[in-house]
């Protein structure tokens, strides 16, 4: 057994490769719904009640490819669950990501076959695409935890609180977006079929939720760069994310707005969910490096010690 083991480098591509497929994936979906092709499969896990495997139609094959990439996922996805065990040397923290990138897209797979049975359900399909976020999140971490070590000795940066509670504020906002973004999917006229329940919210208040959340995103992100300006000994570790961050959140942003106020066309939709995908990729990444950094030391101001709790009995 001591030969089936992998090298924290070679865990760490195959996290990669796993986050790409989960991306991919994501944007495959979006290609089924955007095409009207939801239900070209009116049955999982065969696609019809005739045939396991049925590409007579456009929409048919495009549900089938969509399949297709959902079962080669869980190759690098399996992969990652058993490797996590064979890192050697050891890395801590591997396990939980690993494993809940399994059972996500395990869960996925339930959860996408239950929206076809259920003629796409948008709370079905808002949880599909939700999970998908759950599982990039998880194969990001893990590929963070089994990243290079720093030298012994070298000096890390510490990570004062305000930093990291601003991390966690980002990644909650941002994750807030990604769900207030579903509900306008699901309230709007792309549903993946013509003759499919939607929610029965007005398209321009869930809208402007949406986009308030984002803003209110894009705030939190300010106040998480004020602070990372302050600390210079941090800036050139994390700044770089921030910068990407503020990139990816700008133009999704301009395209949603356009999107928005040129009718949906299914071009920007498909943009804007890509970019979702990729400005979630680009938020678990900053805050989990800033969430995972040590902590700065507590000053005491002087004059004032700290004792031991004493337990009256």
């Amino acid at each position: 057994m001591d030969r089936w083991t992998l090298s924290a480098h070679r865990f760490r591509q195959l996290a990669i490769v796993t986050t790409a497929g989960l991306c991919l994936l994501v944007v495959a979906g979006g290609v089924v719904r955007l095409t009207g092709s939801g239900l070209g499969c009116d049955d999982w896990p065969n696609c019809n009640a005739e045939s396991f495997v049925d590409v007579s139609s456009g929409h048919t094959a495009i549900e089938q490819l969509n399949r297709l990439l959902s079962a080669l996922i869980g190759i690098p996805t399996l992969a990652m669950a058993i490797g996590c065990f064979r890192v050697r040397p050891r890395r801590d923290g591997l396990v939980w990501p690993s494993l809940g990138v399994l059972f996500t897209v395990l869960g996925n797979g339930v959860v996408g076959g239950m929206a076809v049975r259920y003629d796409l359900h948008p709370a079905l399909v808002q949880s599909h695409f939700l999970l998908a976020m759950a599982s990039i999140a998880c194969a990001l971490i893990a590929a963070r935890r089994a990243g290079p070590l720093a030298p012994a000795g070298a000096p890390e940066p510490s990570v004062v609180p305000a930093l990291r509670m601003l991390a966690w504020v980002v990644a909650v906002l941002t994750a807030a977006a990604l769900v207030t973004g579903t509900v306008v999917t699901g309230t709007g006229p792309h549903a993946g079929d013509q003759d499919v329940r939607r929610w029965g919210f007005a398209i321009a208040t869930v809208a402007r939720i949406h986009s308030i959340t984002v803003l209110v995103a894009v705030a939190a992100a300010l106040a998480f760069a004020f602070v990372l300006r302050s600390n210079p000994a941090l800036r050139r570790p994390h700044w770089p994310a921030l910068e990407t961050w503020m990139f990816v959140a700008v133009v999704q942003g301009g395209i949603g707005y356009l999107q928005y106020y040129t009718g949906v066309p299914e071009l920007l939709v498909g943009a804007h969910l890509a970019g979702a995908t990729a400005l979630w990729v680009v938020t678990v990444w900053m805050c989990s490096g800033v969430v995972a950094a040590p902590s700065a030391p507590v000053r005491v101001p002087v004059g004032v010690t700290t004792a031991p709790a004493t337990r009256s009995v």
